[in-house]
């Protein structure tokens, strides 16, 4: 009789002891996946490089450049584009070089002024760099552009080749 009224605190003990023990061995599996802070690796600031983006689909226009925001005095034949507000980033990106195609067309130029009416990943572009995609009176074009100086795409593989001229003769039978 004595154990069976001592049965419900070894049976509460006992339970006690299992679910402490579960859940150490959970606690145990949790920290081994945990990563330290120093496994993470972090980007320093204006290293594009690295992981090279390309914005595609983009609008560009053009504007009438001279004092831009980063602090320079340009002039419309330079290859400079304005960027948008939100990547402009307060002048974080001032002066460095990006490369824009549209339709096959390749160049490089520098960040020089910010675009406040620009879309995301929009870019103004001057007189001159517009003229060499297409005329002032297109307005607006589209194409892509990236963060670096990349060396132009390949050029689109033309075909030179052209079937052989008919042969010529002047060969004829011998009489008969």
């Amino acid at each position: 009789m004595r154990l069976l009224a001592q049965l419900p605190v070894l049976l509460s003990f006992a339970l006690s002891w299992c679910s402490v023990s579960a859940s150490s061995a959970h606690q145990v599996n949790r920290r081994h996946g945990k990563r330290l802070n120093s496994d993470l690796s972090v980007r320093a600031p204006g290293d594009v490089d690295m992981y090279k983006r390309d914005y595609p689909n983009s609008r560009f226009t053009y504007y009438a450049d001279g004092l831009g925001a980063c602090g320079t005095t340009n002039q419309p034949g330079d290859f400079i584009v304005a960027l948008n507000s939100a990547q402009y980033s307060g002048g974080q990106n001032c002066y460095q070089t990006i490369t824009i195609t549209i339709g096959g067309l390749t160049a490089q130029a520098q960040i020089v002024d910010e675009c406040p009416g620009c879309p995301y990943a929009g870019l103004d572009f001057s007189e001159g760099l517009f003229q060499y995609f297409a005329p002032l009176s297109s307005g607006v074009l589209y194409g892509t552009w990236s963060f670096g100086s990349a060396p132009a795409p390949a050029p689109s593989p033309t075909s030179t080749w052209q079937p052989p001229p008919a042969p010529t003769t002047t060969w004829q039978p011998p009489p008969t």
